[in-house]
C-alpha cells in the first residue's frame, strides 16, 4: 500500500466505536439481541435501518452466563466485529447527562460497587475498611445485610420485622406478632427466661419440678412436695 495505491475500505466498513441508543429489545429471533440506532448516522429518530447488535457479558454459554441487558432508550458503545456493519456488537451501556449512575464516589473514594435494577432492586458490595457488607435491598424496604465489621447477618423488612445473628446471639424482633408453628417444638438450653405479664398454656403444662413463690389458681391438686 502506498500513495499511488491507497487503501480503500470495503463498502460498509465500520473504522470506530460508536455511540447508539437502544430502540427495542424485542428479538424477532429470539436471539437476546437488541435494536440499535446510532448517533452518528442520519440522527437517532429518522434512522432508516436501525441494527440488531449481539451483547458482549462477561461471561456466556448454554444456559448460564451473567445475564445484563440494556434497556430501551440507554445509550451504548458498539463497534463492528471486522469493521463489518453487518455484525454489530454491544460493548456496554454509558451514562450522561440525562441518565445518572446510581451511585458516585462521595468522599469514602472509591470503595462501593452496586447494582441496581430499573424498579429498583439493590445490591450494594461495601468495601470500606473494617465495614464490609454485601447488602441486598427491594423498592419495599425489604433488605439483607451480611456485614464482616463488625461480624454480622441481618434481614429486616419494611414493617420493622428484624432477625440479627452476631457471633454469639440471634435476636428475633417482630413489630406485632412472633408465631411458630409446628408439630413438635424442642428448646435445648441451659436457661430459659421468659419475660412477660403473662404467659399462657391452653394445654397441660408437664415438669419434673416447679419453683414459684406465690400460686394462683381456680383448682390446685396438692401432692407430695406441694405447698398449701
Amino acid at each position: 500500500m502506498d500513495r499511488a495505491h491507497p487503501f480503500l475500505p470495503p463498502a460498509g466498513w465500520m473504522q470506530s466505536a460508536m455511540l447508539a441508543r437502544v430502540v427495542s429489545i424485542d428479538d424477532p429471533e429470539a436471539r437476546d439481541r437488541v435494536q440499535l440506532r446510532l448517533f452518528a448516522l442520519d440522527g437517532v429518530d429518522d434512522q432508516d435501518a436501525p441494527l440488531w447488535a449481539r451483547v458482549v457479558c462477561p461471561f456466556a454459554g448454554d444456559e448460564r452466563g451473567a445475564f445484563f441487558m440494556p434497556d430501551v432508550g440507554d445509550e451504548v458503545l458498539v463497534v463492528f466485529l471486522q469493521g463489518d456493519a453487518r455484525y454489530p456488537l454491544v460493548l456496554g451501556g454509558l451514562w450522561n447527562g440525562s441518565s445518572a449512575a446510581p451511585a458516585d464516589l462521595g468522599s469514602e473514594g472509591n470503595r462501593f460497587k452496586r447494582i441496581r435494577s430499573k424498579n429498583g432492586v439493590v445490591v450494594t458490595l461495601d468495601d470500606r475498611q473494617g465495614r464490609e457488607s454485601l447488602v441486598l435491598e427491594t423498592p419495599a424496604g425489604q433488605r439483607v445485610t451480611l456485614g464482616d465489621g463488625p461480624s454480622t447477618i441481618t434481614v429486616e423488612d419494611a414493617n420493622g420485622n428484624r432477625v440479627v445473628m452476631n457471633g454469639s446471639s440471634i435476636a428475633f424482633t417482630a413489630a406485632a406478632k412472633l408465631r411458630i408453628d409446628a408439630p413438635q417444638v424442642e428448646i435445648c438450653a441451659g436457661m430459659v427466661k421468659v419475660d412477660s405479664a403473662i404467659a399462657e398454656f391452653s394445654g397441660i403444662v408437664k415438669c419434673e419440678m416447679v419453683q414459684t413463690t406465690a400460686v394462683v389458681s381456680t383448682s390446685y391438686t396438692p401432692g407430695a412436695g406441694n405447698i398449701w
